[in-house]
């Protein structure tokens, strides 16, 4: 029998590092400036090229340009040569910006059903902080299944408190989607990049935290099958953990 080909797998990287200056608490920090988190992939073992590249939320603040471009330089890629970007959701600071002078009118979007290089990435439907939010998902050289999801999670501090972005004033139902669309995330993910912080890795003791702390969140009475996805992910990490303890 023929094999059946493995499935793609994509190098990334964190081009510039999304920050919130709100706080779920409901403080701001105004040495934080508001930006959102911005990564490159490209298939695993190639150089990157107008070809193979697609750029994931490209809103760059001045600040947040002047730390990519290093990054870009040592991967010897113009962003002009960036091929394809992909927006999450259509929130101003999500949707393409460049800060002036910066050449070339920006990648393509990526299309729906993407073949060749980006045949291996998908998307996902992740609604509630907006209804037509989509995760962008991929495996990594590693193996990790990346999420690169926007603002269905803010960062690693608002996923812990079970916050969402409230100024944006959002009626219950929403709240719930937004639950919903975490729990999805945190069912199959092993790495999530959030729409304003670092990447988080999915750990058994992240996930035990976030199940510990999910009653206390904002209208979980309405949707209970949210915990128990999040606890059959957690006996699953526990599994794969004891697994690698005996091999």
């Amino acid at each position: 029998m023929p094999e059946t080909p493995s499935p793609a797998r994509y190098d990334w990287v964190i081009l510039q590092q999304g920050e919130l200056p709100l706080r779920p608490e409901g403080w701001v920090n105004p040495a934080v400036e508001h930006r959102c988190t911005s990564t490159l992939i490209w298939p695993e073992g190639e150089r990157p090229t107008r070809d193979n590249t697609l750029l994931a939320d490209p809103y760059f603040t001045d600040r947040g340009f002047r730390g990519a471009a290093p990054i870009l330089k040592r991967l010897g890629l113009a962003f002009d040569e960036i091929g394809r970007m992909f927006v999450t959701h259509p929130h101003f600071d999500h949707c393409l910006q460049l800060p002036a002078g910066v050449q070339g009118a920006g990648p393509l979007p990526l299309e729906p059903g993407a073949a060749g290089a980006l045949a291996g990435v998908r998307r996902v439907p992740c609604p509630g902080h907006e209804p037509s939010l989509h995760a962008l998902v991929f495996r990594a050289t590693a193996g990790d299944e990346v999420w690169i999801v926007g603002d269905a999670i803010l960062d690693e501090p608002w996923l812990r408190a079970w916050g969402y972005y409230w100024p944006n004033r959002y009626a219950r139902a929403a709240v719930v989607e937004t639950w919903r669309s975490v729990a999805t995330i945190l069912s199959r993910a092993d790495v999530v990049v959030p729409g304003h912080g670092p990447p988080i890795p999915i750990t058994p003791a992240l996930v035990r935290d976030l199940l510990a702390g999910f009653p206390a969140a904002q209208h979980s009475d309405r949707c209970f099958e949210v915990g128990a996805t999040i606890e059959r992910r957690l006996d699953a990490l526990r599994d794969d953990e004891s697994a690698g303890r005996s091999s």
